[in-house]
């Protein structure tokens, strides 16, 4: 008996679409910022950011998404927590991601659309730096909610804001970018065999 080997998707393999992809996202010649609306009333931002009380104030931002696992920042201080918005009338979520290429976010992308989703006012969606952990769910959100494809996800947020999911991110993106693609088609087959 022979045992079928399937490799983890998620490992960084380092297909044609995914070099595409990182070829793509190379082309942003954007300087980094902290904080930068990428669609209507959504943020990509760093931690910096989110725990500038004052600055949420003033934004008006409404919903938080963390898309940190660890509960210290770079500089060994305690990262923003929902304890940290008490009294400032801020909805908060966490996905506990890690940025490295084995790990799977793919879990989260959908739940993370959601709280965007049904935010329906500002979301800042945060990592350390806003760069990879909370581009990819953004992504994700734009292209889940607002039937967008990969390529186009991220030529919309690039346009506004450097990014950089790591590469397992982008592999995991391609997934469900196949995934969305093939429930698309299967939707319109339905809706065309009706008539």
């Amino acid at each position: 008996k022979s045992t079928i080997y399937f490799p983890n998707p998620f490992l960084p393999i380092k297909t044609q679409i995914v070099i595409q992809l990182q070829d793509r996202l190379e082309q942003c010649t954007l300087d980094w910022t902290p904080i930068t609306e990428v669609w209507c009333n959504v943020f990509i931002g760093n931690e910096e950011t989110a725990k500038d009380r004052a600055k949420l104030k003033e934004m008006g931002i409404t919903h938080i998404l963390n898309a940190t696992a660890s509960e210290e920042d770079l500089h060994g201080k305690i990262s923003s927590r929902e304890e940290y918005y008490r009294g400032m009338n801020i909805t908060y979520y966490n996905v506990p991601a890690v940025d490295e290429v084995w790990f799977d976010i793919s879990e989260y992308l959908f739940p993370a659309a959601e709280f965007i989703h049904k935010a329906l006012n500002k979301v800042l969606v945060h990592c350390i730096h806003g760069v990879s952990r909370s581009s990819t769910l953004v992504l994700a959100y734009l292209m889940i909610h607002h039937n967008m494809m990969l390529e186009d996800a991220i030529d919309h947020v690039t346009d506004v804001r450097w990014i950089g999911p790591n590469m397992g991110f982008l592999n995991q993106l391609t997934v469900l970018n196949s995934d969305l693609l093939m429930k698309r088609k299967l939707q319109l087959t339905k809706q065309l065999g009706k008539y």
